[in-house]
């Protein structure tokens, strides 16, 4: 016999967000692990969310760097340096890297005395069009902010459900180690009883070898169910983030009765964090179209500056007192607009801006999949939790049905009227139905999990759990 598993987790493909609240707990647990307490620990122990938090930090940085931007360019300078008055030839010099302009009259020989000289200035450049250009791209880095942070909402969503989807799947994995080992029980009590009519002569060894056999079958159901719980605590403890935590008794008993009467969303969430992300995308892409279309128009620099001078070289090259022009004594102001028409950057503009244009309809086209992906996604979610529901109204008969049977085979083997298979045949299909009743009842709740996460929201679920805990304690 083998135990069945309901085939539930085939919804677990949903992507859907939302926020929940992070709550406070120890890194271990004194007393049995609960639902919420299992949710509270993951989100403080998540690797998951403090990565996506880290992208959320960049875009956020990004911002930032572009709004530095708006100042094209704004410099101070100053300088002080002793030279020699030099033979400055006639004639023009291209520049060369580490060879100082020549300044002033011509003079005769290479070398003569020396003096101080001084410089300052601060110098504005403007560009009005690259301003209006550098607003587009901090426009669109503030919507790949938005994008993160929607990002962020939706892994914060990510690993609450998958805490609370690994803590149902341990209760689950509980009640069929519970069952499978009172299946050994009534197993290895048959045996026993067998064995003795055997031994007695009333029944045939074949009867004891059936026994035997269902014996082996059930212990071995059992080792596969506390292998199964001992897979389910790993996956729990890393959806907790918490790999290295030891197993610890958990409060399942909740999950095993009927959540409360509460209502069920209409559907997906207005706000939902995959549709946040994806609106998000779309304004990033325009705004990045609209900082192509500046690139190839004429540039307008506004230029200003403010200079000083000052040398210790008098006219024809004499030197004047020692310290003489070690600091500026002859100042000068210059402001004017100057229009660059960038003739090399107009293919390359216009091929940016069929780019950006191309991922506009791209992000947009992505908009309309992703809704369209929750609206079926929420459906399907309905669907499981209806189908959840009726299971679980249907496996109480099938429980009652089959101990009654399991009663009156056994004690029908007795006088012998039912066989060794008839016995056999009841036990299995009582632990079947022990494992189906427990399962299904949890299998209501993770179809209730499966919906508040297609709509884009765990809180609900969150407050449905510690309802039925008030509801308890009464």
């Amino acid at each position: 016999m083998k135990i069945r598993r309901w085939p539930l987790i085939a919804g677990l493909g949903l992507l859907c967000a939302g926020s929940a609240r992070a709550g406070e707990l120890a890194p271990s647990f004194s007393a049995p692990l609960t639902l919420r307490q299992a949710v509270s620990y993951a989100f403080t122990h998540q690797p998951a969310i403090g990565a996506q938090r880290a992208l959320q930090e960049q875009a956020a940085a990004n911002v930032e760097h572009g709004r530095a931007g708006y100042v094209q360019q704004l410099d101070a300078s100053e300088s002080s340096n002793w030279a020699q008055a030099a033979h400055n030839p006639a004639g023009l010099f291209l520049p060369i890297p580490g060879f100082p302009s020549p300044e002033g009259p011509q003079n005769t020989g290479s070398f003569g005395p020396g003096a101080w000289n001084g410089a300052t200035s601060v110098f504005l450049s403007e560009d009005a069009i690259a301003l209006m250009r550098q607003m587009a791209v901090v426009d669109s880095s503030l919507a790949q902010l938005s994008r993160q942070s929607a990002a962020t909402d939706e892994q914060t969503l990510l690993v609450a459900f998958g805490a609370a989807q690994a803590f149902m799947n341990q209760v689950s994995a509980i009640q069929m180690v519970t069952a499978a080992r009172a299946g050994v029980v009534r197993a290895r009590a048959f045996a026993i009883a067998v064995k003795g009519l055997v031994d007695s002569g009333l029944r045939p060894g074949a009867d004891l070898a059936r026994a035997e056999a269902e014996l082996a079958l059930a212990r071995n159901q059992e080792i596969n169910a506390e292998r199964d719980q001992r897979v389910g605590w790993a996956a729990l403890a890393q959806a907790l983030g918490a790999p290295d935590l030891p197993p610890a008794p958990l409060e399942g008993n909740d999950l095993l009765r009927p959540p409360p009467k509460t209502g069920l969303p209409a559907g997906p969430s207005s706000v939902d964090p995959l549709m946040r992300e994806a609106a998000a995308e779309i304004k990033s892409t325009r705004y990045s179209e609209q900082a192509a279309k500046l690139e190839y128009l004429p540039r307008v620099s506004l230029v200003a500056g403010v200079f000083g001078r000052g040398s210790g070289f008098g006219f024809g090259g004499s030197s004047g007192a020692p310290a003489s022009g070690a600091l500026p004594n002859n100042f000068n102001a210059a402001a004017g607009v100057v229009l660059t028409v960038p003739l090399e950057q107009i293919l390359a503009a216009h091929a940016d801006v069929d780019l950006e244009r191309a991922n506009e309809k791209y992000a947009r086209a992505r908009y309309r999949l992703t809704a369209l992906q929750l609206r079926t996604q929420f459906e399907s979610a309905i669907a499981i939790l209806q189908g959840a529901r009726r299971v679980a109204a249907n496996t109480p008969i099938e429980l009652a049905a089959a101990r009654a049977t399991q009663l009156q085979t056994t004690a029908q083997y007795q006088p012998g009227l039912a066989t060794a298979l008839d016995v056999a045949t009841a036990n299995s299909l009582l632990t079947q139905a022990e494992v189906d009743d427990a399962v299904a009842r949890v299998n209501v709740w993770q179809a209730l999990l499966l919906v508040w996460r297609a709509a884009g929201d765990l809180n609900p679920f969150l407050r449905a759990d510690r309802l039925a805990i008030a509801q308890r304690n009464r």
